[in-house]
């Protein structure tokens, strides 16, 4: 366990694939609530998704959906990082931490900058600028000495916010189901990082790719995963050891979005946690 008064070099990790239905916020939420409680890691979440499921769990988790509804949405989301001066000569404006950041009573290693559905009616402005906010929010309010990590689960698609959690983030994982159109997926988001990375001369590190919601393998499943890992672009972000198991009443979620409330997903997200501190580790 950390001293309080031990100053953080926090890492910020973008959980991102170019597909949906990968299980990215379960993964991202798992692993989180896992170095949160089991670990003593202090934890951020930053949801960028626009279907703001990261959001959604962790207010049903905490029971606080009408909480969300009533008073996050309008006021305290992830939307003011974004919001642009009214005048010309004005500078956008500082947003503090106590803004928008969400503290939960009975998890004080876990805290949230919420998601919005609205985000959708701001990814049409294109403004660079704008997709540098996320960094800066992080970097002036020195977010990286009070948390050990900050997950931002992003939107599965090419959009403005993509943008703004990679120019933020140290590293990306990739949650991957085994299918077909895997490495459709996986090239899309090479080509999304590699120009951003030029353009934005960032220094963001693959973690790895993680296989989610593994089922008993086919020989035909077998075979795509083996085309799949044959891909020198596959091989380049490399593929954790550790990975999830398909979990039926996680799916449908009777206890919520959250790993460790059903026994096999709660191993998992624990063998996937650790290979994720030892990577770390290794990469610095």
């Amino acid at each position: 366990m950390e001293s309080e008064n031990e100053i953080k070099n926090g890492k910020v990790i973008s959980f991102i694939n170019m597909k949906g239905g990968v299980g990215k916020t379960t993964l991202c939420i798992g692993i989180g609530q896992y170095l949160a409680d089991h670990a003593g890691k202090k934890i951020l979440f930053i949801d960028l998704d626009p279907q703001f499921n990261t959001t959604q769990s962790l207010m049903n988790h905490f029971d606080l959906e009408d909480e969300y509804m009533e008073n996050y949405r309008k006021n305290k989301s992830v939307r003011k990082l974004f919001e642009s001066p009214t005048t010309i000569s004005e500078l956008p404006k500082l947003v503090k931490p106590e803004d928008v950041v969400v503290n939960f009573e009975h998890s004080p290693n876990i805290d949230l900058i919420c998601g919005n559905i609205d985000l959708i009616f701001d990814d049409n402005q294109n403004d660079s600028a704008r997709t540098r906010r996320v960094k800066r929010f992080i970097l002036d309010n020195k977010l990286k000495e009070k948390y050990d990590f900050i997950f931002i689960d992003c939107p599965p698609t090419i959009s403005f916010y993509t943008d703004a959690a990679l120019n933020a983030s140290d590293y990306y994982l990739v949650p991957n189901r085994i299918d077909r159109y895997s490495i459709l997926g996986i090239k899309l988001l090479k080509q999304v990082i590699d120009r951003l990375a030029y353009d934005e001369d960032l220094k963001i590190k693959p973690l790895g790719i993680v296989y989610t919601m593994v089922d008993s393998m086919t020989l035909k499943s077998q075979r795509v995963m083996e085309a799949f890992e044959e891909s020198s672009l596959v091989q380049e972000i490399d593929i954790f050891d550790a990975q999830t198991s398909f979990v039926k009443d996680l799916m449908v979620g009777l206890q919520g979005n959250i790993s460790s409330n059903y026994k096999k997903s709660r191993e998992d997200i624990e063998m996937v946690s650790k290979e994720l501190l030892r990577r770390i580790d290794k990469g610095e």
